[in-house]
């Protein structure tokens, strides 16, 4: 069961003004991982460690802290701040995964503006795109790695341009919805692949998406807005919910809307309120909004209503930074004034911090 808490961080020098950084690289900071409030590891960050401070850089897997490195010819993969394997190319990874087995699969786009991705096991290539992109995360499909991507080229190693599923080495054609649909996102499922197919209509009212599941097609409610757009799966265990956005017919921007996995809509939020982060838990969407300006309140809504109040001052600065764990909500905010020092609150009580830094993350494991 996942009922430990672990928060990562980066920590610099008293004094340090972290939000310039003017020393990026050479600044004697660390990475940081705490469990249940008791720091268990500290790794030295830099171009020297080849470690970078920065959020999307690092992750926190079965609690331990894998990290990323772009040296001038190489990318280079770390566990709790030793080598795991490295490989040539500058690469971003998209997507990281670790398998029961403890084999570290990772999805790399490169940082010398080639186009397409990699899929790599342990740094060897076992999927390669010249042109496309991935749709989902890596996956686990029941004991299976795979991923849904698109290919935009007839020279790929696929075979064509499409979309495709990645899985036990071998490529297959994914079944979209219908001709000219879309599908922004995919993921496993109680009814094995889902994915969430956008399809175009002759106006804006004739277009629909819909979620696509083993058991059948769902589209998305819209009631009285426009076509949902850029929507994403939440993920509940085997169950799943989507969010995304909808156009307002009178052209008044866009509202934040969440659904079932019938396509009901369960929720829409006020027009210009926009989540920083979601996630499900036991059938409960948390939306966690970042305050727009100095004015606003950072706050948390749960099934659309308003939850918590977090303040002014409180601001995101992790790739995750809110975790469900045993019945209580444990968010983390930096404070990206200069004087200001990271907290971490349970429910509404927020608690700061006096290190000089930030929290990147929290997780259970």
């Amino acid at each position: 069961t996942q009922d430990t808490l672990y928060i990562t961080g980066v920590e610099y020098p008293a004094g340090y003004d972290w939000v310039k950084d003017v020393e990026y690289g050479t600044v004697a900071c660390s990475l940081f991982v705490e469990k249940e409030g008791k720091r268990v590891l500290e790794v030295p960050v830099g171009y020297f460690y080849q470690t970078s401070s920065d959020p999307d850089m690092h992750r926190l897997v079965g609690g331990h802290l894998y990290t990323d490195f772009s040296s001038d010819t190489e990318t280079v993969i770390k566990k709790d701040g030793r080598t795991l394997f490295r490989y040539p190319g500058r690469e971003m990874i998209l997507s990281f995964f670790v398998s029961d087995s403890g084999d570290v699969y990772t999805v790399g786009e490169s940082r010398s503006g080639d186009r397409g991705f990699v899929m790599r096991r342990n740094g060897e290539a076992v999927l390669e795109t010249g042109s496309g992109y991935p749709v989902s995360e890596i996956m686990d499909a029941d004991g299976t790695v795979c991923l849904v991507y698109r290919s935009l080229s007839s020279g790929d190693m696929s075979g064509g341009g499409g979309y495709y599923i990645f899985r036990d080495g071998v490529q297959e054609p994914l079944e979209t919805a219908g001709e000219g649909c879309e599908v922004t996102d995919a993921a496993y499922a109680r009814d094995g692949l889902c994915y969430v197919a956008e399809c175009p209509g002759k106006s804006m009212q004739d277009g629909y998406v819909a979620l696509i599941t083993g058991t059948g097609m769902y589209p998305l409610e819209s009631g009285m807005y426009g076509t949902p757009s850029g929507c994403k799966i939440l993920c509940d265990g085997k169950d799943v919910c989507i969010s995304g956005y909808c156009r307002r017919h009178d052209g008044g921007g866009y509202i934040y809307a969440a659904w079932d996995s019938s396509g009901r809509m369960l929720y829409s939020l006020s027009p210009g309120v926009y989540p920083y982060y979601s996630f499900v838990d036991h059938g409960d969407v948390y939306d966690l909004v970042s305050a727009a300006s100095s004015f606003d309140m950072t706050v948390c809504y749960k099934n659309g209503a308003l939850l918590y109040t977090y303040g002014r001052g409180a601001a995101f600065y992790s790739s995750i930074p809110s975790v469900m764990l045993r019945g209580s909500l444990y968010t983390v905010f930096s404070d990206r004034e200069s004087s200001g020092c990271p907290s971490l609150a349970v429910g509404g009580e927020i608690a700061g911090r006096t290190f000089n830094g930030y929290f990147t993350g929290v997780s259970a494991w």
